[in-house]
């Protein structure tokens, strides 16, 4: 049944700015996060698609705004290591805000198309279209899920549990539902002829945001009472903190060995863990080449006998005559030997390679010592084993940005991963939002499959995630007093073999979202194919009772 809404008064440009800092504020950012606010993004996206003459523009203005400002760490990476000037490097996060700015724009868009609907329908139509937004933006030109809606809820696990039912980008979908019923309390509010109390909007919202709660504090109340029953087994990462202008320079690749030697031997002394994780490409240069350099690690690994994994460049050959480069995670078991290894499957643009019109000298210099690598192949996850025969350990490598996508990481766990292992090296953002914008990422995974995350990056921020999200990290990461030290962090951590609901619906649940999405839509679609041929695509609607 369609119920035609009053009109309303197009609101002013004033929509903008607290949807612009509520996506700001509500994922971390060198000012104060404030989780729970990022659900006024799309509260304030709703309201200009209700409101506004030009939702898609005044959308894709909010965005770009709150974007731009979240995603400033890609101007400090250009202007720092890429020796662009300021001038030059401060669009390039502008750039990028603009496209992020585009998917609230479309979701503004949307909204205006279903007006007619009923405020409860339209509610569940724009949850589900955000769902299926994020979903979108993880692998549309490669994907780019950053500044989710879940993710800034990281930092409080009893609001990210549904994560193991639904996925992180469902979790988002209910929080921009909860969002745009608080935008429906506030418009029935403000309209004094409305036939309708803001009550029921606002209590549905507080109703939601109760289950996520409810479910979260039951989900961690049940972890912390029942035994784990995974194989235990310590694990120990270790934080180089080698400046990314010298990592490539080879009248230091024996200083970055040594310093990553000397920190190890101290965990092996203190901690006798069962493997230690160094970071992506801790090692630069080809390991697979044998020489000094190479011989120093595995006698190292042998002498202590503790495995180790650890990031490095590797070759290897194509079916044609050129060397195929590859960002790679090494294996060495406990006597030195080679134990597998991990070739980086999804590539960053920009980073890993250039887009063919863009491969221009002008970025040689952010290119340094990476650039022209190819995605490697899927294999088997890296078995552990475990000394005085206490079993085996199955680890799935994701290296760096790998762990921001959540197919990623379930296919880990359906090749058999017991543990996900994050090697990553975000040097390249200084002191900035952007090592712990992807640490709140990639410990969303975590809680979708319910595994520990061990993650080891170069200078920040290392640190071990529960199966339910929960961390333990160097430094305090609301400070950044974990970035840019030398030191080690030790954990036991638990290889569990369990599969989450998420897990099992996976495959089906944007399917599952897009024909909800559609039954919803059908008392609309059929009054659209009842209009005359002259009508417009919003007119001829009547109310109905």
């Amino acid at each position: 049944m369609i119920a035609a809404q009053p009109a309303r008064p197009a609101p002013s440009v004033w929509w903008i700015p607290p949807g612009a800092a509520a996506l700001f504020l509500g994922s971390a950012n060198p000012l104060v996060h404030l989780p729970l606010l990022i659900v006024l993004y799309p509260a304030a996206l709703y309201t200009i698609g209700l409101t506004a003459p030009q939702p898609f523009r005044r959308g894709w203005c909010a965005g770009l705004a709150g974007a731009t400002g979240g995603l400033y760490w890609i101007s400090v990476a250009v202007h720092d290591y890429g020796g662009f000037p300021w001038p030059l490097a401060v669009p390039c996060a502008v750039l990028l805000g603009m496209y992020m700015g585009l998917w609230g724009g479309l979701f503004a868009w949307l909204i205006r198309l279903l007006r007619p609907l009923p405020a409860w329908r339209r509610c569940t139509a724009a949850a589900l279209l955000w769902y299926l937004g994020e979903w979108t933006r993880g692998w549309f030109c490669t994907g780019f899920p950053w500044l989710t809606l879940a993710s800034g809820q990281s930092p409080w696990p009893v609001l990210i549990q549904s994560a193991s039912v639904i996925g992180a980008y469902g979790l988002s979908g209910l929080l921009a539902g909860l969002g745009c019923l608080l935008a429906e309390a506030v418009l029935a509010a403000g309209d004094p002829s409305a036939p309708r109390s803001p009550r029921p909007f606002l209590l549905s919202a507080c109703g939601l945001l109760g289950l996520l709660l409810l479910f979260g504090a039951a989900r961690l109340y049940q972890a912390d009472r029942e035994a784990d029953p995974g194989l235990p087994l310590t694990l120990s990462l270790i934080q180089g903190n080698v400046r990314q202008d010298l990592k490539w320079d080879p009248a230091f690749q024996r200083a970055t060995v040594d310093r990553y030697l000397t920190l190890s031997a101290g965990a092996v002394a203190a901690e006798h863990p069962d493997a230690l994780i160094w970071p992506e490409t801790s090692m630069p240069f080809f390991f697979q080449e044998g020489g000094p350099l190479s011989g120093s690690v595995r006698a190292f690994t042998r002498d202590s006998g503790t495995a180790l994994l650890f990031g490095g460049p590797a070759y290897g050959r194509r079916q044609a005559a050129a060397p195929a480069l590859y960002n790679r995670a090494f294996f060495l078991d406990a006597r030195g030997d080679d134990a597998g290894h991990y070739d980086k499957e999804h590539l960053v643009p920009f980073g890993e390679y250039l887009p063919p019109v863009l491969d221009s000298s002008l970025f040689a210099s952010l290119m340094q010592g990476l650039g022209g690598f190819s995605p490697g192949a899927s294999l088997p996850p890296l078995r552990l084993m475990l000394p005085d025969r206490r079993g085996e350990a199955m680890l799935g490598a994701l290296i760096c940005y790998e762990a921001v996508f959540p197919e990623l990481a379930r296919a880990r766990v359906a090749e058999g991963a017991q543990i996900l292992v994050n090697i990553s090296n975000d040097a390249w953002y200084n002191r900035s939002s952007a090592p712990a914008q992807h640490l709140y990422l990639a410990l969303l995974r975590s809680v979708e499959q319910e595994r520990w995350l061990a993650r080891a990056t170069n200078t920040g921020l290392t640190a071990f995630a529960d199966p339910w999200g929960r961390l333990c990290a160097l430094g305090d990461i609301r400070d950044g007093s974990g970035l840019f030290i030398e030191a080690s962090l030790t954990r036991t951590v638990r290889a569990r073999s369990g599969r989450t609901l998420y897990f099992v619906l996976h495959p089906w649940l944007p399917s599952l979202a897009f024909l909800l999405f559609l039954f919803i839509l059908w008392p609309l679609a059929r009054c659209w194919r009842a209009q005359p041929p002259n009508a417009g695509p919003l007119r001829g609607f009547r109310r109905k009772t």
